[in-house]
């Protein structure tokens, strides 16, 4: 079964010292920096449309780097040990939106500056909402830390499979380019381990 998720931006929030990290800087912020942090962020709260799909799949393993789902087999050895203890994962996809792309290209038009602090901020925000999910799910769930394609070796070719598997196009409203990229860019994919209560 496919859950599909949205929450208001202003009651999932953002995390500054994160943004700020992705800025390349430290609070506390210059005077004018702070103000365009603050004008840029209520735009953020204004134009975030959250939204996500999660799915549960099976979890098992072929040697000591593959792994299989429901959607496919997944090479890497990182992975493959985050998921040690795991029949089971949910696997979700989410969204700050399409509003927030195209404001993010608007601003970068008027201002370079503008643009990076909304899309710093914006970056923040959909981390913020994975992290909301990730507690939604651990509510009745013990997990592990979540996985995304890209990292640990994990090839960005899994990426089909899984818009495929949660339906994404659909449900949220999130598309793949030919290069594998998810538009809009503020989007995550990710595979979250459920530890046996065995274990």
């Amino acid at each position: 079964m496919i859950t599909y998720l949205t929450k208001d931006a202003a009651l999932v929030g953002t995390d500054k010292k994160e943004a700020c990290r992705f800025m390349g800087c430290k609070e506390p912020l210059s005077e004018a920096l702070g103000e365009l942090y603050e004008e840029c962020l209520e735009l953020y709260m204004n134009t975030a449309d959250l939204k996500a799909v999660v799915r549960e799949t099976s979890v098992s393993f072929i040697n000591d780097d593959e792994t299989v789902f429901d959607f496919g087999t997944v090479k890497s050895v990182s992975l493959r040990k985050n998921l040690d203890g795991c029949t089971r994962a949910f696997v979700f996809a989410a969204t700050a939106g399409g509003k927030v792309d195209r404001t993010m290209k608007r601003l970068s038009l008027i201002s370079e500056a503008d643009g990076l602090v909304y899309s710093c901020i914006a970056s923040s925000g959909v981390e913020c909402w994975c992290d909301y999910i990730n507690r939604e799910l651990g509510k009745t769930n013990k997990l592990k830390p979540r996985f995304s394609p890209g990292y640990g070796g994990v090839s960005l070719e899994i990426q089909k499979s899984i818009f495929e598997f949660l339906d994404v196009q659909r449900k949220i409203g999130v598309s793949l380019t030919e290069s594998l990229m998810m538009v809009p860019v503020k989007s995550v994919t990710a595979i979250i381990g459920i530890i046996d209560e065995k274990q």
